[in-house]
């Protein structure tokens, strides 16, 4: 059986799929573990508690194959020396042989199954990413600082910038200002300096799906940051597809696409786009390291994971951003 685990800035994802019978029997879900937003404790414990509630769920396994696709593994020296060590010193098969990857490399495998395609991953962080004579190569995902663009937090920080103008009257009225009110319980002026003094990218990043809300329920300026995030995905796919001469798959993945409206934006300029969420990225890993290049069976193995997430703690689901 094969453990695949799926580690970001929000949450941990390990599935346990028996590939002898093309059966997804395990899903577990705990909090995040990227090393540049947790500590190294923090990342360990949640990796472990995720592959706990998968291994719960799947009852009696026999793992023989693992692997891990991990956020800021590959992104610098001292992050992906942690990373290493975190995995050697939990997987169970042989610690020495512990297959590790970015999760931008799962979220590759999931669209493209090692062909030649682009994709764009969209969670807390963001990165684009294309293969190409079977070579990975990466495109954005520097930082939240410079770049993540089209991100959860991205789509936050801009949410709040917008308020910010709408409430200096620099631009037109935004339902935004109530809302982030509302949330912390503060004065807008108030909630920033807050943020600011006791940052935290996760809580700021979770502010988009406030956005999202507002946008679903009209207003314009919160409708305007999301069209602004499918235009920075649209910047990175069109220029992901110069490095090709030929047509290849497309496809955008992560909790952002839980937006209808960024769906619906990406579905009108690229129709052929496939869209995953991010609880489906483990998935990539698990067919990469299987060698398994069936779409068919990768379909199968996402709606058979949709189909447990009703079995989910609620803790687990809500970590998922599911009610």
């Amino acid at each position: 059986m094969i453990l695949s685990v799926d580690g970001g800035g929000t949450k941990t994802v390990a599935i346990i799929i028996d590939e002898a019978n093309n059966e997804l029997t395990g899903l577990g879900v705990s909090g995040p573990s990227n090393v540049r937003s947790v500590s190294a404790v923090t990342s360990r414990k949640n990796i472990l508690k995720a592959i706990k509630n998968a291994e719960k769920m799947a009852g009696m396994v026999n793992i023989t194959e693992a692997i891990y696709g991990i956020a800021g593994y590959g992104d610098s020296i001292a992050y992906t020396a942690e990373l290493e060590s975190i995995i050697q010193s939990i997987d169970k098969l042989s610690p020495s042989h512990a297959v590790i990857t970015n999760d931008g490399e799962a979220a590759a495998y999931l669209i493209t199954m090692g062909n030649d395609g682009i994709v764009t991953a969209l969670g807390t962080g963001s990165v684009g990413a294309y293969i190409k004579n079977g070579k990975l190569n990466r495109v954005g995902g520097w930082s939240y600082l410079t770049d993540d663009v089209a991100s959860g937090y991205w789509i936050a920080r801009t949410g709040m910038e917008m308020a910010e103008k709408s409430y200096d009257g620099l631009i037109g009225q935004t339902s935004l200002i109530e809302k982030f009110q509302d949330y912390f319980k503060l004065s807008l002026r108030d909630l920033v300096a807050n943020l600011e003094e006791y940052f935290n990218k996760r809580i700021m990043a979770s502010l988009a799906m406030l956005v999202n809300t507002e946008a679903e329920n009209g207003d314009e300026i919160s409708e305007k940051v999301l069209y602004m995030a499918f235009k920075e995905i649209k910047l990175m796919i069109d220029g992901m597809r110069e490095k090709f001469d030929k047509p290849v798959v497309i496809g955008s993945v992560g909790g952002v696409m839980r937006s209808r409206k960024i769906r619906e934006f990406l579905q009108e300029e690229y129709p052929e786009i496939n869209i995953f969420y991010g609880y489906h990225v483990a998935i990539g890993n698990a067919m990469r390291i299987s060698g398994n290049k069936s779409a068919e069976i990768r379909d199968m193995f996402v709606s058979q994971l949709n189909e447990k997430l009703p079995s989910l703690s609620r803790t687990e689901r809500e970590l998922l951003f599911l009610k």
